[in-house]
């Protein structure tokens, strides 16, 4: 949303009338000192110091109504300029150490502008409503801590954020969307689902996965790579260290600071884990000599990279250290481009609606900087051919300047999940850059040598990111067929284990209809002898798709009583391999 939209202008507002509003209720008791306090999406909020003063949601409310009375004065927000003397010296003079920072380090050209609402002032750039009155739905939601400048050597701010809306209904909706949210949390549901877990010991940002984890991640790549499998592609396998060298080559070195690096006791190597797979895969290409007649060659790989985040971004499963990816690299002709991602783009498609994903694309072009590697040549025809398939394929895209690879531009498949929330999840992305840095090349037709160009894909990319995704846009309820845990039978009494054992019968050979190895139906016998209601509670509770409720009626009737999420049937029991078939 550009920081122009009325919305925005509203919501950068509210920032300074928070902070307004602070200054009234605080500055008699503790020197405030204020950060910064941007406008966001879904609201705003202000990094502020408060010395020894503690603030929790406990004080939103008085926040609030100091808040509304600034508002319902309809209060103008006044521009000024000032030289960079006289912005210091305000800065000083009000005791504003975080302000001093910021205009020091502004550009000398930088115009410096201050805005007034009633008798708070700051130092802010704009833009923002004419008077309080425009200012719509607000609350204040959260309060956190925030290193100043996401500096963690740096002081911790107390950071307030808030929710604006133009209107009550917006704002009402988005709560809503929020509280549905939290019980979606990937956090929350992979615990009580018992997905994944994490360790002290261990490390932050390093998941483990539990055998039913486990199971979904094995059923997630398996179904990833099968379409590239189909498609020629053939498996490879790498360490998972290397030289540094490797990636100074590649260029990665500059470009990932966060490479965990190491040097070895025994022989004094410089070596790091890896946190991409491509170098590899060009030596892999490298190893022999190529001909015209042996490409495209296209390897994948299901592996792991890693990469040394900070401990204040990593969550859940969405921002990891170790990272696991469906991972393939196709070396090819230029005349091969197109094929090549045709086939990428149509896997891609089926796989998202196979989840319920609508899919759009943002083509990811470099911007003017300097963290690119390659000729401005090579740039310009990657991007033209990475978009003309785009427009091949009439997929809705957008084009995302300074979103690109180091080596390439990309093609990010973005999906929308059941909230409304927009993820990247597969990507493509052409690369003419790594071959020419590594030398790679194939004897050509005519005899003479030639650059392969390289082709990177992931269709799921970060599997641990993407599980997030799943978890929360399913629920926790899982398509049947990639359910750790598809069919619990349940039963009434002992009376009926003959009956189950039919039931076993039938569907010993059900077979889901997908292309993966393990596709043998994963189901459960739950014949404890505790009660019928909390037998089903429990199997609800783990949101098993299909629970099987088998009692003396059923033993009779020859049938079985079919619980799904949102309906109950009765089955013939010599129809129910046909039933889970079509579910």
């Amino acid at each position: 949303m550009s920081e122009e939209s009325n919305v925005m202008k509203m919501r950068h507002t509210l920032s300074h009338v928070m902070a307004a509003a602070i200054k009234n209720l605080y500055s008699d008791t503790t020197t405030v000192q204020f950060g910064i306090g941007p406008a966001i999406d879904n609201g705003f909020y202000y990094d502020i110091d408060f010395g020894e003063t503690k603030i929790s949601e406990d004080d939103f409310k008085k926040i609030e109504k100091e808040m509304r009375k600034i508002i319902a004065q309809k209060l103008p927000l006044v521009r000024e300029e000032k030289s960079r003397e006289e912005a210091l010296m305000w800065a000083k003079d009000n005791n504003q150490k975080y302000k001093v920072e910021l205009i020091e380090d502004l550009p000398e050209d930088e115009v410096i502008s201050f805005y007034t609402l009633g008798d708070f002032t700051d130092l802010c750039k704009g833009p923002h409503v004419e008077d309080t009155s425009k200012i719509g739905a607000f609350k204040l939601d959260k309060v956190a801590g925030a290193y100043w400048r996401g500096d963690e050597k740096r002081e911790m701010l107390t950071r307030i954020y808030g929710l604006a809306f133009e209107t009550k209904e917006e704002l009402d909706e988005y709560e809503k969307k929020q509280e549905e949210a939290k019980q979606r949390d990937h956090r929350k549901l992979g615990k009580e689902l018992d997905l994944f877990c994490f360790s002290e010991l261990v490390g932050s940002g390093l998941p483990m996965f539990t055998p039913r984890g486990t199971i979904l991640r094995n059923i997630l790549n398996e179904f990833a790579q099968s379409y590239r499998v189909r498609n020629g592609y053939q498996k490879v396998c790498i360490p998972h260290i290397a030289l540094v060298d490797l990636y100074k080559t590649s260029g990665h070195y500059e470009k990932f600071p966060e490479m965990l690096q190491f040097t070895s006791q025994e022989s004094g190597d410089h070596l790091a884990l890896k946190p991409v797979n491509c170098p590899h895969h060009s030596q892999i290409y490298a190893s022999q000599p190529r001909s015209y007649r042996e490409l495209p060659i296209k390897y994948l790989e299901t592996t792991m990279v890693y990469r040394d985040e900070r401990k204040g971004e990593l969550g859940g499963l969405s921002r990891v250290r170790a990272i696991t990816q469906d991972d393939s690299h196709v070396f090819c002709t230029e005349d091969q481009i197109g094929d090549i991602f045709g086939e990428l783009i149509e896997s891609a498609q089926d796989l998202y609606q196979r989840i319920d994903m609508d899919l759009k694309l943002r083509l990811s072009f470099r911007d003017d900087g300097d963290g690119y590697t390659g000729t401005p040549e090579m740039w310009e025809k990657a991007q033209s051919a990475i978009q003309a398939m785009a427009d091949r394929y009439n997929i809705e895209y957008y084009i995302g300047i300074g979103e690109a690879a180091m080596y390439g531009p990309k093609m990010d498949f973005m999906a929308t999940d059941a909230l409304g929330r927009e993820w990247q999840v597969a990507t493509v992305q052409l690369d003419y850059a790594t071959p020419d840095r590594f030398g790679l090349e194939y004897t050509a037709e005519d005899g003479s040598k030639k650059t392969p160009v390289m082709v990177h894909c992931a269709l799921v990319g970060s599997i641990e990111r993407f599980m997030s995704v799943l978890i929360e846009h399913t629920a926790g309820w899982f398509p049947f067929w990639m359910a750790p845990e598809q069919l619990r039978i349940v039963t009434v009494n002992d009376s009926v284990d003959e009956y189950v054992d039919k039931i076993k019968a039938e569907l010993a050979g059900f077979e889901l209809d997908i292309p993966i190895e393990h596709n043998q139906l994963r189901m459960t016998i739950d014949n404890r002898n505790e009660s019928l209601g909390k037998k089903i509670r429990e199997a609800t509770k783990m949101k098993i798709p299909v629970v099987l409720i088998v009692g003396p009626k059923d033993v009779e009737a020859g049938e079985v009583s079919v619980r799904l999420r949102d309906s109950e049937q009765k089955v013939k029991l010599e129809k129910l391999a046909e039933f889970l078939k079509n579910l």
